[in-house]
């Protein structure tokens, strides 16, 4: 890397006409990165030294004696600038120290300096605050530090590498690791599952080979940066070793059975540079030599188990539903003003972070004179592991005057708090009124039967014209004239009905010419192709608007527009009714018998899919909002290319037709 950084200076020296610099100011800094820190973590001490023209500087050397350097990162940038009418040359070097701390106990770093054209130059002295770690009272220093915290298969124990597989990671390049922000929950407690990718080396052309299953789990997506290929990085350091980790997928998980689970591993392959310095190589020499050689690999990340006990039975209340979290209930009426014997709906939405799925509908002692028809529940999950439940309850009033509802009593065990907690809805007053005339009460019906409606009453006025009409003997009941033994009238039906089926049959063959002309008609190619225009134009202008934080109702209406024009494309290749048709059923019938090529229908079918995702799965964290508001222009562009590819197929085949 020195080499190259030499060569550059010399290319930028000549370039520059012999030129070197005017000025011989220097700069000498060092920081930690953080202030306070657990024996059982490391601290980065980062030295950057700013010098002018070609002087030459040695390393910086610190005294540390209750510390041990672990690894350490060096990387060099040149500059080239132009001020007061002459060139320069700016060179910063900078060398990264990790650190693992020896004791507890405020600690120094003394002794910073640099020698640069034979003069020292040195940096004030550091202090840190080291606190006792896990390995040595038992405890966590994650929370305090600010460091991110990681469990795993070894929880409790040890640095944060041991705790997750109990592998060391020095020597290790990328790897992938799961983990979960609890190794002990409650049956029916959420466990938030976390997989990530860990890597020292550019990794692209990512591919999930199997997807872990939870056995044992109520599963639910909560984040898949990996379904589109959008990995946001973070740079963390483990057993001293700097790594960047992406999110690949994060499950919220609910365990249905006690005891020892598993959770099982996630495998993936990719492509990869083997430069282990690539992350902080800054010379582009080397880097493009590298890249020049990348390989396949797969990783694949360990299981992890999580111990599951029972929830309590003691102090467990009576209006407990089965929910394992932390919840609120709300109730609303769909109508304070009703008749007797009129239907009204109660809804009770109970929101929160927990195993909604498993949540019984909560229980209440009604009134004698209101009756209890039928309950029906429904569960969506929402972001970040918060969802909803609502119930909705079929109660009838019998009896006219002022009623009250009783309120609701939730009660849930919060694992948190350890401990039973019961909320309960407001009563809600509702005024019957008398019951509408000739109404008749339903059956009274037992929970989970078919109400049968009762045969409606007959006024008296109707009952006497009926006893009055079954009086009049056959012969005063009038005929039409008959022939063929036939009553007229039905000649007459049976020929408007054949008559009208004549018509529909030269309605259907005008239709048929004339779509046929359509299709043939220059003309009207040309108007179809005004219209896709029109709907491109559109959502280019809603490109900066869905950027800029547009409502998100308008952000999926833009995405299911695409849909529309993409469907609309494929059935101007083939009639076959592409909105109907699964994947696999299109893919069958474009490619293999329609002769439509696979490159065309793999972008075709990555659009779908992306935008599907947002239309029907944004709200589980299937896509992030952010991702599908920053693509959307480029979405579009690949839509109006896939329309342009598919219309020109259709010509192609007409012209063969």
């Amino acid at each position: 890397m020195n080499f190259c950084a030499q060569l550059m200076k010399v290319g930028i020296i000549l370039a520059l006409g012999g030129t070197s610099a005017f000025a011989k100011d220097v700069l000498f800094s060092a920081e930690l990165d953080r202030q306070e820190i657990s024996t059982d973590e490391s601290v980065s001490l980062k030295m950057s030294v700013t010098v002018e023209g070609d002087s030459n500087a040695t390393q910086p050397h610190f005294l540390a004696p209750d510390f041990e350097v672990v690894n350490q990162f060096q990387s060099t940038f040149v500059q080239s600038y132009y001020e007061n009418g002459r060139f320069g040359m700016r060179n910063q070097n900078q060398l990264t120290k990790v650190l693992r701390p020896l004791k507890a106990g405020d600690l120094m770093i003394k002794g910073i300096q640099v020698s640069i054209d034979g003069k020292i130059h040195t940096s004030p002295d550091l202090r840190i605050r080291v606190v006792p770690g896990a390995s040595s009272s038992g405890g966590s220093s994650g929370a305090r530090s600010g460091a991110p915290t990681y469990r795993g298969s070894q929880a409790g124990g040890g640095n944060a590498s041991s705790r997750i597989t109990g592998k060391k990671t020095v020597g290790v390049n990328i790897f992938v690791r799961a983990e979960v922000d609890k190794d002990h929950a409650v049956k029916g407690e959420q466990v938030v599952v976390s997989y990530y990718l860990y890597r020292r080396v550019r990794v692209f052309n990512i591919q999930v080979e199997k997807y872990p299953v939870l056995p044992g789990f109520l599963r639910e997506d909560m984040d898949m940066p990996i379904l589109n290929q959008r990995l946001d990085s973070e740079r963390v350091i483990l057993d001293g070793v700097a790594f960047e980790r992406s999110l690949l997928l994060r499950y919220a998980a609910y365990p249905l059975q006690e005891g020892k689970l598993k959770i099982d591993p996630l495998s993936l392959k990719y492509q990869h540079y083997t430069n282990t310095q690539s992350m902080d190589n800054d010379d582009p020499f080397m880097n493009f030599f590298q890249q020049m050689t990348p390989h396949v690999g797969s990783s694949r990340s360990d299981t992890v188990a999580v111990e599951v006990t029972p929830v309590p039975e003691e102090g467990r209340p009576a209006s407990f539903a089965g929910g394992v979290g932390d919840f609120s209930v709300v109730s609303a009426l769909d109508k304070t003003e009703v008749r007797a014997n009129e239907a009204v709906t109660l809804t009770v939405k109970i929101e929160g972070r927990g195993n909604l799925a498993s949540i019984k509908e909560p229980q209440a002692k009604w009134p004698e004179n209101v009756e209890l028809y039928d309950t029906k529940g429904t569960a969506k999950a929402g972001r970040a592991g918060v969802g909803e439940k609502v119930f909705e309850i079929l109660l009838i009033p019998r009896v006219p005057g002022k009623l009250t509802l009783p309120g609701l009593d939730f009660s849930f065990y919060d694992p948190t708090k350890k401990a039973y907690v019961t909320k309960s809805t407001a009563p809600i007053d509702v005024q019957v009124a008398e019951a509408a005339p000739g109404s008749v009460s339903p059956q009274r019906v037992t929970r989970g039967q078919t109400p049968v409606a009762a045969a409606p009453a007959v006024p008296a006025t109707a009952e006497k014209a009926l006893e009055i009409r079954d009086l009049k003997g056959p012969e005063e009941k009038t005929e039409a004239v008959s022939v063929s033994g036939f009553p007229v009238w039905r000649w007459l039906y049976w020929g408007a009905c054949v008559g009208f089926v004549i018509l529909l049959l030269f309605v259907g063959l005008d239709l048929i010419r004339k779509v046929k002309t359509k299709v043939n008609d220059p003309e009207s190619a040309s108007n179809k192709q005004r219209q896709v225009s029109k709907v491109f134009s559109s959502l280019y202008k809603m490109s900066p608007q869905v950027a800029a934080g547009a409502p998100w109702l308008e952000v999926v209406g833009g995405y299911e527009k695409l849909c529309g024009v993409v469907f609309n494309a494929l059935d101007r290749y083939s009639a076959v009714g592409a909105r109907s048709l699964s994947r696999n059923e299109l893919k069958r019938l474009l490619v293999e018998e329609q002769g439509l090529s696979s490159d065309a229908w793999a972008r075709t079918e990555k659009l779908l899919e992306f935008a599907e995702m947002v239309r029907f799965a944004s709200s589980s964290g299937a896509v992030s909002e952010a991702s599908a508001r920053k693509d959307f222009r480029s979405w579009v562009v690949e839509a109006e290319g896939i329309v342009k590819t598919l219309d020109s197929f259709s010509k192609q085949k007409l012209n063969r037709s």
